[in-house]
C-alpha cells in the first residue's frame, strides 16, 4: 500500500516547459519521490503485445484521435496502484490534466496535495521543442545544444518526435495550453504554486523541493467563485472580458497563486504582490500571480483575426498522441457548434480467427468525445389524465404476491411529481410544453423558456390537472408532437416524454408506433426522440417499448415514487448530452469477406452492405456493435482490410460521416465487452419473447448466457463484463424470470426497460450496476447537479387517502418498494456491528486488534488493494449511525454487517444476504451453518484516506465509505458524494461522526 502521507502533485506547464526533465531530475535526486508521466506509461503499454490498456487505446492513438477521458483515469488509477507507486510518499505526476473536464474528474477520483506551475516565455518554449531529442528507451527529453546526450549510444537512438516538426502547431499548442489553464487552476484553489522553469535544472529542483516543504496555507474552497472563472460551463453564447477588481479597466488576466483567483490584470495583482500581498477577492495570502487568457471571451466590436495558429492540444514530452483533436471538446471552445465533435472510430475482432468458414464476430466501437458545454433542448411531456391514472398506487412485493401497499397517492400524482423533476433540472436555456391526454388531447403549457416565471407557470398548469375520462395515448403522442415542430429552433434537440400507466382503451389502426412512423415519414425534416414511461404495474410494456424504439428513445419502468428522481434526472442529463438523436453505421465488406446469411433484425441489408441503425450519441460515451463476417485465408495471414464502417449521424441540422477500415486481427478488451454486451441485448430479447408466451425456455436461455459471460469474464477481466454479469444478469435479471407469477407481476416491465437502456448504452438509473459504466463527464456532473435540486422537491400528497394496506395484512406487512433491491440498505449505506474486529498499526509498529467502535481518526487499519496486496490506511473518520438495524452474523467469521454491505469474497463482490450462491463447493462445504441474525441500535463504518482499498474486518474483505470501486457501485456511498456530505456533518473535524435516524445523510425519496 502507498504511504499514508503520500502527495499527489501535479506539474502543469506549456510544451517544452521542462515538466518531463524536471520530474525525471526529481525522481533521481529527491527521496521517495517518484515520477509518473501518463503519456509515457501509455507508449510503455502500446509496445506489450500482451496489454490490455495497450490494446484498447491503440486504436486511438495509432490514428490520432482521442482516447476518451475515463480511459486514462483508469489507467492513471492503476498506474498508482503499481508496487513503485505504492511505496512513494511523492508522486509527480505530468501529461494530467489538460482540460476543465479532466481536471475535475482527476479531482473526483484523487485528492491532489499541490499544483506547481512552470512558468516560461513562448519563445523559449519553441526554442526547446525545436532543440528537443527523445530517448525512446529511457523517456529522457535531451537538448542538441544544452542537455546533449550522455553518451555515443544513447544518441545514436534519439528520435524527434513528429509533432515537434511543424512549428505552427507547436505554437497552436502552446496557445491551447494557455485557453485552458484558468478553467484548470481553478479546480485547485488554495494548492497553487508557480515555478519559474527558465533557469538551471539545479535551480528547479532546489525550487521544487521549497515548493513540496511549504505547507498549504489557503483553505480550497468547495466551488470556485463563478466570478473568477473565464467562462459560464452553462452558457452558449460568449462573454465580455472581465475586468480587474482594482483598476476597474483593465481585463483580469491574473491568477493569484496559490487561493487560484482570476481578478485582475498583471500589473495591478503584481503591486499587490509586492504591498500588502493579500487576493482582493479572499484577502487570503498571496505568493505569486500567473498570466492567463480567458476563453471563450470576445472583444465588444471587435473581430477576431482570420490567420491564427493551428489550435490543437498541448501534446509535449509526455502526452502519448492521446490527446490529439481535442481542441473542439475542451472549454476554452465552449461556445463553438457542438457539431465540430468528430467521434473516434476503432474495429477489433471479440474472438481469434479460425477460417474462413467460421463467422468472427467484428466488433465496432464509437467513443464520442466529451463536451464542456450541455446542449440545449426543447421537452415536451405528454401526460395521461385519463381514469385509471386516479386510481390508488399502491404496489406489490416482487417476493410476495399477498403483500400491497399505498403511500396515499394516485398514479397522477406520482406523474406530477415526476414532471416537477424534469421541470426543475431544466435551465432558462431549454423550453418545456405540456400536453395531456385522456380520450382526446389539449395543450395544457405551450412552450416556453424555462426561466423562473416559465417554471412556476409550467407547475401551475401541471397542478391543475385532474383525472379524466378513457386513454387515447396516440391522441397526445401527436398533440405533443406538434407543440415541439411547430415552434422548433436550431439547434435544439427535441424529446418527447410519455408518462402513462400504459392501458390505452382507444389505439390507432396498426398501433401507436406505426402511427408515429407515419407521422416521421411525413414529416421528414422533424426529428424528435420519443420515450415512455409506464408507471405501476398494469401496464402493455410490449406497446410502450415498440413505441420507444419506433421514436429512437427509450422506455423505463416506475412502479412507485420512490425511483422517480433517478428515472428522470437520469433523462435530463441524458437529453442535455446529446450529440445526434439518429445515427446509422455503413458497413462495406473489403476483399472477399462477407456477412452470413443470417444475421440479426437489426441489420438491414443493403446492395454496398449492411446498414445498421445505432440510435442516440452522447457525448462522452461509447456505442458499439457486432457484426459476424466470414474472412478469407489470405486476408487474414496478409492483414488486408476487411471491412469499411461508415458512421453518419446528423447534429445541428448538418450531416456528418466519420470513416475506418479495418485490417486488425487483435482481440481487444472494447471488443469483448462489447461482445458481452451484444449478446446480452439479443438473449434478452429471446428471453422476453419466452416468457411472454409462457414458455420455459425463457429461464434456461438466460442460464445459458449467464455461463457464456462468466467464462468471458474469467478471460477478459473487464469491469464492464463484471458489472453486466454479476450486477444485472445474476441479480434483478434473473429474479425477474424466477418465477412465472413474478415475471407477470414486475418482471416483463423491469426486463424491457433494462433491455432498453443496454441497448442504447444509456444509463437510465442508479439502481442497475451494469448501467453505470455509461455516460460521460458532463453526463455525470448533469445528474449531480440534477439529483441535488430533486432532493430539495417535496413529495406532495394531494391524495386524502392515508396509506394503508388494501387486503387482510396488517401496517406491519407493509414493504418498501422494488427499488429495496439496490445494492445498499437503510440510512446508513452498509455497515458493521461495533463490536467487530480491524487490525491497527500502532505508533510501535506492532499490530494490534481493535474493536470498530473504538477505533479513531489517525488510526491506521489494515486494509489490501485490488491486486491482493497488503497494507495499512489511515483513518479520517469515524462514522456511527444510530437507530434499528437488522444485521447478518456470518457463520464462518461471526462478522456482523448490513445484509447488502458489500464484501469481496474469492475475487468477486457479493452481498452477504447472496452469499451461498457465489460460494464454491470447497467453501460451502466447510461452511453449513447458516448466517444468524442480530438486531443494535447502532452500526459502523470508516472513512479512509486511501480509495480503491478493503477494509480487513473480522478477517474478511470490506468496502467502506466513498470506497470507489464499481463492481460495487452506488451514486451516494461508494464516491466522493458520501465524504462531501459527511465533511459538513458535526464531528468530522474531530473525526467521529453521529448520524441520527431522523437526521439521515440522504433524503427518503432522494433519487
Amino acid at each position: 500500500m502507498s504511504n499514508p502521507a503520500q502527495k499527489i502533485v501535479l506539474l502543469i506547464g506549456p510544451p517544452g516547459s521542462g515538466k518531463g526533465t524536471l520530474g525525471h531530475a526529481a525522481a533521481a535526486k529527491l527521496p521517495n519521490v517518484l515520477h509518473i508521466s501518463l503519456g509515457d506509461f501509455v507508449r510503455d503499454e502500446m509496445q506489450d503485445p500482451n496489454s490490455r490498456f495497450g490494446k484498447s487505446v491503440s486504436p486511438f492513438v495509432n490514428r490520432g484521435g482521442l482516447v476518451p477521458d475515463n480511459i486514462m483515469l483508469d489507467i492513471l488509477s492503476r498506474r498508482l496502484q503499481q508496487p513503485d507507486a505504492l511505496a512513494s510518499s511523492t508522486i509527480l505526476l505530468d501529461g494530467f490534466p489538460r482540460t476543465l473536464h479532466q481536471a475535475k474528474a482527476l479531482n473526483k477520483m484523487l485528492t491532489v496535495d499541490r499544483v506547481v506551475l512552470l512558468q516560461a516565455q513562448e519563445e523559449l518554449c519553441v526554442d526547446r521543442i525545436n532543440h528537443r531529442r527523445i530517448d525512446p528507451v529511457s523517456h529522457v527529453s535531451y537538448h542538441t545544444l544544452l542537455i546533449p546526450a550522455p553518451t555515443a549510444q544513447v544518441a545514436a537512438r534519439l528520435v524527434r518526435r513528429e509533432t515537434d516538426l511543424d512549428e505552427n502547431k507547436i505554437r497552436g499548442r502552446l496557445q491551447f495550453f494557455q485557453q485552458n489553464l484558468a478553467s484548470i487552476l481553478a479546480v485547485f484553489p488554495g494548492k497553487l504554486f508557480a515555478l519559474n522553469s527558465a533557469v538551471s535544472i539545479q535551480e528547479e529542483l532546489s525550487a521544487l523541493q521549497q515548493i513540496l516543504s511549504e505547507p498549504i496555507i489557503v483553505e480550497a474552497r468547495k466551488d470556485p467563485d463563478p466570478s473568477s472563472m473565464p467562462v459560464n460551463p452553462n452558457s452558449n453564447n460568449k462573454v465580455a472580458k472581465s475586468l480587474c477588481v482594482v483598476c476597474m479597466d483593465e481585463e483580469a488576466d491574473g491568477v493569484v497563486l496559490p487561493c487560484g483567483h482570476l481578478c485582475g490584470c498583471e500589473s495591478c495583482l503584481k503591486m499587490l504582490l509586492n504591498s500588502v500581498a493579500k487576493c482582493p477577492i479572499c484577502r487570503a495570502h498571496m505568493n505569486s500571480v500567473v498570466k492567463v487568457f480567458q476563453s471563450g471571451v470576445v472583444e465588444a466590436d471587435t473581430q477576431v483575426e482570420q490567420k491564427q495558429p493551428e489550435v490543437v492540444p498541448a501534446q509535449d514530452e509526455d502526452d502519448g498522441n492521446w490527446s490529439l483533436a481535442q481542441q473542439s471538446l475542451s472549454v476554452a471552445f465552449e461556445s463553438a457548434s457542438s457539431s465540430s465533435a468528430r467521434p473516434a472510430l476503432s474495429m477489433a475482432p471479440a474472438a481469434e480467427w479460425v477460417n474462413d468458414q467460421v463467422p468472427l464476430p467484428i466488433a465496432v466501437s464509437i467513443a464520442i468525445p466529451n463536451m464542456a458545454q450541455r446542449s440545449q433542448v426543447d421537452i415536451c411531456c405528454v401526460i395521461d389524465v385519463s381514469g385509471s391514472m386516479g386510481e390508488d398506487a399502491k404496489f406489490q412485493d416482487p417476493n410476495d404476491a399477498s403483500k400491497f401497499v399505498s403511500e396515499g397517492m394516485n398514479q397522477l400524482d406520482i406523474v406530477k411529481h415526476s414532471v416537477k423533476a424534469v421541470i426543475h433540472t431544466l435551465t432558462d436555456q431549454d423550453r418545456l410544453s405540456l400536453v395531456a391526454f385522456h380520450d382526446d388531447a389539449r395543450s395544457v403549457f405551450t412552450l416556453s423558456e424555462m426561466n423562473e416565471g416559465g417554471k412556476r407557470q409550467a407547475i401551475d398548469a401541471l397542478e391543475a390537472l385532474e383525472p379524466q375520462n378513457s386513454t387515447n395515448i396516440w391522441a397526445g403522442l401527436e398533440a405533443g408532437l406538434e407543440s415541439l415542430r411547430t415552434a422548433r429552433a436550431s439547434p435544439r434537440r427535441c424529446f418527447i416524454l410519455i408518462l402513462t400507466d400504459g392501458q390505452p382503451t382507444v389505439s390507432p389502426p396498426g398501433g401507436e408506433n406505426m402511427a408515429l412512423r407515419s407521422y416521421f415519414e411525413a414529416h421528414a425534416g422533424f426529428t424528435c426522440s420519443v420515450s415512455t414511461f409506464g408507471f405501476g404495474y398494469q401496464l402493455k410494456s410490449k406497446m410502450l417499448l415498440d413505441v420507444a424504439r419506433e421514436g429512437k428513445g427509450t422506455f423505463a419502468f416506475i412502479p412507485d415514487a420512490k425511483i422517480v428522481g433517478t428515472c428522470f434526472v437520469n433523462f435530463v442529463a441524458n437529453a442535455c448530452t446529446n450529440l445526434a438523436l439518429d445515427a446509422k453505421v455503413h458497413l462495406e465488406p473489403q476483399n472477399g469477406a462477407i456477412f452470413p446469411p443470417v444475421l440479426h433484425s437489426s441489420f438491414q441489408r443493403v446492395p454496398w452492405g449492411l446498414v445498421f441503425d445505432l440510435g442516440p450519441l452522447h457525448f462522452g460515451s461509447y456505442r458499439d456493435l457486432i457484426v459476424p463476417m466470414k474472412i478469407p485465408v489470405d486476408v487474414h495471414d496478409h492483414h488486408h482490410p476487411f471491412l469499411k464502417v461508415t458512421l453518419e449521424w446528423n447534429s445541428e441540422n448538418n450531416n456528418h460521416k466519420e470513416s475506418l477500415i479495418g485490417s486488425d486481427f487483435v482481440v481487444t478488451a472494447d471488443a469483448l465487452a462489447a461482445f458481452a454486451r451484444m449478446s446480452s441485448v439479443h438473449s434478452l430479447e429471446q428471453v422476453i419473447d419466452k416468457c411472454d408466451a409462457i414458455d420455459p425456455a425463457g429461464p434456461k436461455i438466460l442460464k445459458t448466457l449467464i455461463g457464456q459471460l462468466i467464462g468471458l469474464e474469467a478471460t477478459a477481466k473487464d469491469a464492464r463484463i463484471t458489472a453486466l454479469l454479476k450486477g444485472d444478469l445474476q441479480e434483478r435479471i434473473s429474479k425477474a424470470v424466477s418465477t412465472v407469477e413474478r415475471y407477470k407481476r414486475w418482471g416483463a416491465h423491469y426486463l424491457r426497460a433494462i433491455l432498453r437502456s443496454h441497448e442504447y448504452q444509456m444509463r437510465t438509473n442508479f439502481m442497475d450496476p451494469g448501467l453505470q459504466v455509461y455516460g460521460g463527464v458532463l453526463f455525470s456532473e448533469l445528474v449531480h447537479s440534477g439529483g441535488e435540486i430533486f432532493k430539495g422537491l417535496p413529495l406532495k400528497k394531494y391524495s386524502d387517502r392515508n396509506a394503508n394496506s388494501n387486503n387482510n395484512n396488517s401496517d406491519n406487512n407493509a414493504i418498501p418498494a422494488a427499488v429495496a433491491d439496490n445494492y445498499y440498505a437503510g440510512n446508513s449505506g452498509g455497515c458493521f456491528s461495533g463490536e467487530c474486529v480491524v487490525q491497527c498499526k500502532e505508533q510501535d509498529g506492532m499490530v494490534r486488534e481493535k474493536q470498530l467502535s473504538q477505533v479513531r481518526s489517525g488510526d491506521c487499519l489494515q486494509v489490501v488493494d485490488t491486486a491482493g496486496h497488503v497494507g495499512f490506511s489511515p483513518v479520517l473518520c469515524l462514522a456511527e449511525f444510530q437507530g434499528r438495524f437488522d444485521l447478518l452474523v456470518l457463520p464462518f467469521s461471526r462478522l456482523a454487517l448490513t445484509p447488502t454491505h458489500p464484501l469481496r469474497i474469492q475475487g468477486s463482490f457479493v452481498r452477504p444476504c447472496d452469499m451461498s450462491f457465489h460460494m464454491d463447493d470447497d467453501l460451502a462445504a466447510h461452511h453449513t451453518e447458516m448466517p444468524s441474525s442480530l438486531i443494535v441500535d447502532r452500526v459502523f463504518n470508516v472513512v479512509l484516506q486511501h480509495s480503491h482499498v478493503l477494509l480487513c474486518i473480522n478477517g474478511m474483505e470490506a468496502v467502506t465509505l466513498g470506497h470507489g470501486f464499481m463492481q460495487a457501485f452506488h451514486p451516494f456511498y461508494s464516491t466522493k458524494q458520501v465524504l462531501t456530505t459527511l465533511e459538513q456533518r458535526p464531528g468530522w473535524k474531530e473525526g467521529h461522526i453521529i448520524v441520527a435516524p431522523h437526521h439521515p445523510l440522504r433524503n427518503q425519496l432522494e433519487y
